[in-house]
């Protein structure tokens, strides 16, 4: 049997995460390739890939195609809670679909992280299964160092310099045969450096997740530290990041060590791969897939993440405590939500960086501490205990972070309670929670219900939808700065009253009216209602 369309598909090998950057780069010259009609004229695809090599990378170019801002736009206040579900190491699912902007949204969340991106993902498919899902070929054991050696030599040589000379002097086959090879090798290699001491980590970090705050104490007072300013809701732009700018990310121990260790982070994962997730040596992971069978799976991860729905479901109880927002969350992302929109992907990338550096300065105070408790004393607790934690302790030598000395450990966005606090808790439980979800569904319904009857009472339904559908924007959106003004500047909603219709009405008081009089007034008294 053949197929009416030939599908095939053109991959970069790269050292560097320059995932925007070459999708834009061979879109291109894919699309001019296949306009060719002959897949055999590879001269296009040899040009484009020496293109490729001759162009120098630099860093900030990872990022490109990567918008942190259409995210944070999608997601709001919960572009906060996936950030902060990265941090816990969970099984985690990204179902969407098409391919293409499911694995560019999954990676924008990665990019959330600092440095992450950039220099995290060195190991972020590096495990070894309990079985292989594909056949290795071994290759004589008296030849295998020699061959090691020679790709690897290949490997830099065509990296560095951009030249394919030394690959033209091996036939394909003989280049593939010594790639297999060195991965092989190097799987071999990583299975005996890295993956010996998982078990012992893993014990190690339960014995610790509640000693590990009265270890690791704060380098100064608190009262000796320098303190930081009171956070209002309505803070400043730069405000937080003017606290944090003159911290060296590196020096703080960053990217933290997420995806090491048996942790995942695969943009998108097609179903032959299925078994991959439930394989005993993946502790975690963060996948994307397009695939409904993926969803079918339930016991194979613990949050799904519908990319299409905007829409977080788990069934884990405690993870779904870790994962609450408190008053101080609500209001940095609320900060970031409604700024973000002017200030572009770097400002936001910095917020979020910042957010992540006063969290480590404050997971350093001993449990039970009260500066906790805005970041979710539960969160902070599963947080200290992953191998990504103690990791980052053992890099900065247990906290000791010379810029952190200045640094108040409280959440920046602390300060008392408001008017304001509460419609964002209220909006944020009515979109998290399942009766809310289930309050806003109530109103979309009785919505189109309305919109069948307005007909028969003169349209008042419809106002009254239009009332309550006002007073629910009001509690996600900001006040306008002119409203009390406003309502004073309004004197006709009160001023042009009828004294005949008040004696009117008088009158009907002692009378009882016929049914349908009384029918026809009250409709006629229902249109002349004004909505505020």
């Amino acid at each position: 049997m053949t197929r009416s369309s030939v599908q095939k598909s053109v991959c970069v090998v790269c050292q560097s995460p320059l995932f925007g950057r070459l999708a834009v780069k061979m879109e291109l010259v894919v699309r001019a390739w296949f306009l060719q009609g002959d897949f055999s004229q590879t001269k296009l695809l040899e040009d484009a890939y020496k293109h490729l090599n001759s162009c120098p990378v630099q860093i900030d170019q990872t990022l490109e195609g990567l918008s942190v801002l259409r995210l944070v736009e999608s997601w709001r206040h919960k572009a906060l809670l996936l950030f902060k579900l990265v941090l816990l190491r969970r099984r985690v699912l990204v179902y969407g679909a098409p391919a293409g902007p499911l694995s560019a949204a999954l990676l924008t969340l990665v990019s959330l992280l600092p440095r992450c991106l950039e220099h995290g993902l060195g190991k972020a498919a590096n495990v070894v299964l309990s079985r292989p899902l594909s056949p290795i070929p071994m290759a004589p054991d008296n030849k295998s160092e020699d061959i090691v050696d020679t790709a690897t030599d290949i490997v830099n040589e065509l990296y560095v310099n951009g030249s394919t000379q030394i690959v033209d002097e091996l036939t394909p086959k003989e280049s593939e045969n010594l790639m297999e090879e060195k991965d092989r090798v190097s799987r071999q290699s990583f299975d005996e450096t890295l993956l010996a001491d998982v078990d012992r980590q893993d014990l190690a970090s339960r014995d610790k997740c509640h000693s590990v705050g009265e270890k690791y104490k704060t380098q100064k007072p608190l009262v000796e530290a320098q303190q930081s300013p009171t956070m209002a809701r309505d803070m400043s732009v730069d405000g937080l990041y003017n606290l944090t700018n003159q911290i060296d990310q590196a020096e703080c121990g960053l990217p933290l060590s997420l995806f090491e260790d048996g942790y995942l982070c695969l943009p998108y994962l097609s179903l032959q791969y299925l078994d991959l997730l439930s394989d005993a040596a993946v502790q975690g992971f963060v996948v994307g897939a397009s695939n409904v069978l993926f969803k079918q799976k339930r016991q194979l991860f613990d949050v799904l993440v519908e990319l299409n729905e905007m829409r977080i479901e788990t069934g884990d109880l405690l993870l779904r405590r870790q994962l609450a927002l408190g008053t101080e969350d609500l209001r940095f992302a609320d900060h970031v939500v409604r700024h973000g929109a002017s200030q572009g992907d770097a400002w936001i990338r910095d917020q979020f960086a910042s957010y992540l550096i006063y969290l480590l300065r404050t997971s350093l105070l001993p449990e039970g501490s009260r500066e906790i408790d805005p970041y979710n004393a539960q969160f902070m607790s599963a947080f200290k205990a992953t191998p990504a934690y103690q990791q980052w302790l053992k890099t900065t030598n247990n906290g000791d972070i010379e810029a952190f000395a200045n640094l108040a450990p409280i959440h920046p966005f602390a300060g008392q309670l408001s008017v304001a606090d509460m419609k964002l808790k209220i909006a944020h439980t009515m979109s998290t929670s399942e009766g809310g979800r289930k309050v806003t569904a109530a109103v979309a319904s009785t919505g189109r219900a309305v919109a069948t009857t307005s007909r028969a009472v003169g349209g008042a339904l419809s106002q009254a939808r239009g009332a309550l559908s006002g007073w629910w924007s009001s509690l996600t959106a900001p006040p306008p700065p002119h409203a009390d003004a406003d309502a004073d500047a309004d004197p006709e909603l009160t001023e042009h009253a009828d004294p005949a219709r008040d004696n009117r009405r008088d009158e009907r008081a002692d009378t009882p009216d016929p049914p349908d009089k009384s029918i026809e007034e009250t409709s006629t008294a229902l249109n002349k209602i004004q909505v505020v």
